[in-house]
């Protein structure tokens, strides 16, 4: 399982890279690859036994980063919707 986070986790962000540069005019959908990228990171942490110090930091500031890039993401579908409309 462990293994499959990480790939996951590798995938997403080339994913997340290929969109910065194709779907620049669509930020929502960079906002959304790193939102998932920052929770599998998250949850691959939280895999790790014992979690250190070092572990909760990541784990608190990945879920901070991780509801940022969502409420970014949001914000930014909206405002395109409403430029199209």
């Amino acid at each position: 399982m462990g293994n499959v986070l990480s790939l996951a986790i590798v995938a997403v962000a080339i994913f997340a890279a290929y969109a910065l540069k194709k779907f620049y005019d669509r930020p929502y959908i960079v906002n959304f690859a790193l939102a998932a990228m920052l929770l599998l990171i998250v949850v691959r942490t939280v895999m790790l036994q014992p979690i250190t110090g070092l572990g909760y930091a990541a784990i608190i500031i990945c879920t901070v980063a991780g509801i940022f890039q969502i409420v970014l993401g949001i914000k930014s579908y909206k405002s395109a919707q409403q430029v199209q409309a």
